[in-house]
């Protein structure tokens, strides 16, 4: 069995051939040495694995010098990792569409950021050829043509991608408030915003319901549970005020706000891209757990991958991608498609 493994900054996430997918929170930046536990730790959930298919985001996180260390650590944390759980095979995907056993220092910016492009191809092999995809994670979200099956981009770093507009640097969870809003409305008044880290746009999804509350979860801004109660008082803090000002009602007013101001920013890295290629896809592929954030055509074909997949697959989509393709010998030339 291949189960393939997106190494992200924040989350670890796996999904094998089967379609059995889980995700980890994992801030590499804090403790990077523990990266290998991590991951044998979530592997040995997944039986029989015969070899591992990768993708990695993580190598940018600050506690790497730069990403051809960031790179370096990964890949010899998987290859560690692999060891002690007895799987022999680790390959691992570039944005020139092909696996590689042996990492050099020549394949750093291949390897670096590539999950966009693994769960691309997938998608043109497979579901669709001409296509606009978009996937909302929980830091950015990804746009990305595809033509004739193939990914239709040139720009294949972060830096390239920002430009263009396939990468908008918001996500469904960790976007700090104060990068989506300047100022906010309140009681009749535009206040700017504190720029602190005090709320992110996570506490404006739970408290307009388009996150579930979780009591046991502290991975928030404050520490304190992601529930309503604490988003609300969390989204206040913006402001310079707190829970004793600021009602559950009031904060859905500034929830809103933060919720529109992210749309916007997407719609427009969208616009700009579609702009930019003379593009007008044929259908939009949606994937990740952030769809709420999108505005998409009413007269064209939607197509999620959470329906088409599974919500957990979807949310792991880019490890699914790279399991398949690995195992269906994947590579850069466009075949006829296989069947997920």
């Amino acid at each position: 069995m291949i189960v393939g493994v997106d190494i992200g900054g924040a989350n670890l996430k796996f999904a094998d051939e089967s379609q059995r997918a889980r995700s980890r929170f994992f801030p590499i930046w804090r403790q990077p040495e523990l990266l290998k536990d991590a991951l044998r730790e979530s592997l040995a959930a997944f039986p029989e694995v015969t070899a591992l298919a990768i993708v990695m985001t993580g190598e940018l996180a600050d506690c790497f010098v730069d990403r051809a260390e960031g790179v370096d650590h990964i890949t010899a944390h998987v290859h560690q990792a692999a060891a002690q759980l007895g799987i022999k095979s680790c390959y691992f995907y570039g944005v020139d569409g092909a696996f590689r056993q042996r990492v050099g220092v020549e394949d750093v910016d291949l390897l670096a950021a590539a999950n966009w492009h693994a769960l691309a191809s997938f998608v043109g092999r497979t579901i669709t050829a001409d296509a606009l995809l978009i996937d909302v994670g929980s830091t950015t979200t990804d746009i990305v043509p595809i033509r004739d099956r193939v990914v239709a981009t040139k720009a294949m770093t972060d830096y390239d991608r920002l430009g263009e507009g396939s990468l908008a640097y918001i996500g469904c969870q960790r976007t700090p408030v104060c990068a989506l809003c300047s100022s906010l409305r309140f009681q009749d008044r535009s206040v700017p915003v504190m720029n602190e880290v005090f709320a992110t746009i996570d506490d404006a999804r739970i408290v307009l319901g388009f996150e579930l509350e979780s009591p046991t979860d502290f991975q928030t801004a404050d520490g304190k549970p992601r529930t309503k109660e604490f988003a609300a008082n969390r989204l206040a803090r913006m402001l310079g005020l707190d829970r004793r000002r600021v009602s559950l009602q009031q904060a859905t007013h500034i929830a809103d706000q933060v919720i529109h101001a992210a749309r916007e920013r997407i719609a427009d890295s969208i616009q700009r891209l579609l702009a930019t290629q003379s593009f007008r896809p044929q259908a939009y592929v949606i994937s990740g757990h952030g769809n709420d954030l999108l505005r998409l055509p009413d007269d064209q074909e939607v197509i999620s991958l959470a329906e088409r997949l599974g919500p957990d697959v979807s949310r792991c989509a880019p490890s699914y991608a790279v399991a398949m393709q690995l195992s269906h010998g994947f590579d850069q030339r466009p075949t006829a498609p296989f069947h997920a």
